[in-house]
């Protein structure tokens, strides 16, 4: 039986999310951690995105609180 459930083991949320964002304009992401290593998976997939809008939790690290 199929599912919506994505484990990054058989399918990637990255991948998900880009197929959603080669379609659209706008994007508002909330998330609990936020690093840049996220971000780079989906960069390719931003380009026809006009508004990015992110709420994010305080959980990161050095490079993306200093990038």
């Amino acid at each position: 039986m199929p599912h919506d459930i994505i484990d990054n083991q058989k399918q990637k949320l990255a991948d998900h999310i880009g197929q959603l964002l080669d379609n659209s304009e706008r994007a508002k992401f909330a998330v609990g951690y936020f690093f840049l290593s996220g971000f780079k998976a989906i960069k390719d997939n931003l380009d026809n995105v006009g508004e990015l809008r992110m709420l994010i939790g305080s959980t990161s690290n050095r490079a993306t609180r200093f990038g």
